[in-house]
C-alpha cells in the first residue's frame, strides 16, 4: 500500500511541476511578441492613467526595437546555418547528408507548427557518434 501511494505521489508531482513549468513557459514566450510586450510590461507597472500617457511611448518604442532584434537574429541564425551546411556538405558521407535533410524536414517551420510548442529538438552533448533511431 504505501508503495502505491509513493507512486501516486511521484506521478501526481511530475504532472504538476510539468503544469507549472509548461506555464512559466508560455507566459516566457509571450515577451517575444509586441503585443506580449507591452502587455507585460503595463501588468507589471501597473501605471495611472496620467503615468500611462508618458510610459506608453517608451514601451511602444522598445516593443518594436524588441521586434526588430527578434527578426534580425532569425535572418542571422539561418544564414549561419545555411553556411555552416555549405561548408560541412562535401565532408559527409551519403548516409549523414541523409540524417540531415531527415532533421531539417523534422525542424521545418510548417512541422514545428504541426508538433505545437514544446517539441524541440534531442539535445546531446559529448563527440561520440549520434545514438540510434
Amino acid at each position: 500500500m504505501l508503495i502505491l501511494i509513493l507512486i501516486i505521489g511521484f506521478i501526481l508531482g511530475w504532472l504538476s511541476s510539468t503544469y507549472v513549468n509548461n506555464r512559466r513557459l508560455k507566459e516566457f514566450r509571450s515577451y517575444a511578441s509586441y503585443e506580449g510586450f507591452r502587455y507585460h510590461a503595463l501588468d507589471m507597472l501597473n501605471p495611472t492613467e496620467e503615468q500611462k500617457e508618458k510610459i506608453l511611448p517608451v514601451i511602444e518604442g522598445f516593443s518594436e526595437t524588441n521586434q526588430e532584434l527578434k527578426l534580425r537574429y532569425r535572418k542571422e541564425f539561418s544564414q549561419m546555418m545555411r553556411k555552416y551546411r555549405e561548408e560541412l556538405t562535401p565532408l559527409l558521407t551519403d548516409e549523414q547528408l541523409r540524417c540531415i535533410e531527415k532533421e531539417k524536414r523534422r525542424n521545418s517551420p510548417s512541422n514545428m507548427r504541426r508538433r505545437g510548442p514544446g517539441h524541440g529538438g534531442r539535445h546531446r552533448g559529448g563527440s561520440g557518434p549520434a545514438p540510434s533511431r
